[in-house]
């Protein structure tokens, strides 16, 4: 059902194609899709199922162990089985055949809290592979955004070439009347066709990093990008976002929520457990037994009251001596105790430093915007008084072609200044684990 409803967009982007239409999505659908078909996540799940069923496998240490035997025993025992007697000196005995079939309960009463320490185990083995999946989720919604944001940049940058082109291609059609009027030389005409060849080589490189951009984006969304480049279009934000919270509350936040923080949390719990699992290995285990079987010789068919035997009873067993295996297994759980703290410390600090860096990177990006914002509608308006003055006859064409680069590296800037902000708004997001939400 999943694939009929996930093919659905698919179709209907498949009949825009034909009727020359586009299909708009935005970030939170593509990372939609991301979350329900990139496989790195199916993976993740399951291992979460996995360790779902290590918890099943660790409880059953609590209930009785119930076996069913049965069996058939052909035995030839020639000397020494039975009394000698004069018609049998040697004591030698026919072949028999043995039948027996039983029932036996074994429960395991106490074994130094073992079994309570590997089913704790178990759970917190289980809550990191939980943690592990929604790590997996918030690294793959922040590579999506960041392949989504390459795409948004590129479709600029292809905006941009295309409206420089637009515009030469009007001056140059005002070149030629003029030239064929006598007013213009030959050479201002092929300066607009060579502005206007620049523009379309610039289209074609936009184009290509925007093809090699929905690649990336297709690969974690699974998608197919054969035959559909120009079936959907990414929505471009009204705004570029606001943070508001400080760096105290973002790491706050962090501490709180990322999963990978809490994964290694489990693995100091895990750790922990170990060694007191470990200890308990020099108690002794105390376990109850029951048997109920028949035996019988020669035929299989059971006397209830001749053939039938049953056996309870407690047992008590202590391992004395083991070669040091428990002292070993103890300093192996303090190691990972040690090498887990240590872990943790250190994704802390990694933590700490990248949402420093891109709060501050988030700041300056933001102060840019503005600045290039202001920078993009100054070179416009004179592009504008320019491109008037040099129809007019007092700006020169190396006048106008200064200001019309100027204009295109102010909107390209503009352009990467405002898929900055979003980007590293993104990223975070994704380093707090918010993204999650």
């Amino acid at each position: 059902m999943k694939k009929i409803l996930f093919l659905l967009p698919l179709c209907v982007a498949l009949f825009s194609f034909a009727e020359n239409e586009k299909i708009n999505l935005t970030l939170q659908e593509v990372q939609r899709i991301a979350v329900e078909r990139n496989p790195s996540l199916a993976q993740a799940k399951a291992a979460v199922d996995a360790a779902v069923a290590g918890v099943t496998q660790a409880r059953a240490a609590y209930y009785p162990q119930l076996n069913l035997d049965a069996g058939v025993t052909r035995t030839r025992d020639y000397y020494g089985h039975s009394m000698a007697s004069a018609a049998n000196p040697k004591g030698k005995m026919d072949p028999y055949t043995t039948y027996n079939a039983g029932a036996s309960l074994n429960w395991t009463i106490f074994n130094g809290f073992q079994s309570q320490f590997q089913l704790l185990t178990a759970k917190y083995t289980e809550q990191t592979a939980k943690e592990a999946e929604m790590d997996a989720r918030r690294l793959l919604l922040n590579a999506v955004a960041q392949a989504y944001y390459e795409v948004l940049l590129a479709q600029d940058n292809m905006k941009i070439a295309k409206e420089d082109a637009e515009f030469n291609k009007v001056l140059l059609e005002d070149a030629k009347k003029r030239h064929e009027g006598g007013i213009l030389k030959q050479s201002e005409v092929l300066n607009f066709v060579l502005r206007v060849q620049n523009a379309e080589v610039d289209y074609v490189a936009a184009e290509k990093s925007w093809k090699v951009s929905i690649v990336a984006l297709c690969a974690l969304l699974t998608i197919d990008v054969d035959g559909i480049w120009d079936n959907y279009t990414l929505i471009y934000p009204d705004h570029a976002g606001e943070l508001d919270k400080d760096i105290p509350q973002l790491l706050d936040y962090a501490h709180q929520n990322r999963p990978d923080l809490m994964a290694v949390d489990e693995k100091i719990r895990i750790a922990e457990e170990g060694i007191r699992a470990a200890r308990c290995e020099w108690l002794p285990t105390l376990g109850a037994f029951g048997n109920y079987d028949f035996q019988r010789q020669d035929n299989a068919h059971f006397n209830k009251s001749m053939d039938r035997a049953i056996n309870y009873g407690l047992s008590l067993s202590w391992n004395v001596f083991n070669g040091f295996s428990t002292s070993g297994r103890i300093a192996q759980n303090k190691a990972n105790l040690v090498s887990a703290i240590k872990e943790k410390e250190d994704l802390l600090l990694n933590i700490d430093s990248e949402i420093r860096q891109n709060y501050y990177a988030f700041q300056s990006a933001k102060i840019q915007l503005e600045k290039q914002e202001v920078v993009l509608a100054t070179a416009r308006q004179i592009r504008d008084l320019v491109e008037q003055e040099y129809k007019g006859g007092t700006a020169t064409i190396t006048r106008l072609n200064e200001v019309q680069t100027d204009l295109n590296n102010a909107a390209s800037a503009r352009s990467a200044a405002f898929i900055q902000v979003l980007d590293t708004l993104e990223t975070i997001r994704a380093a707090t684990a918010e993204n999650l939400n």
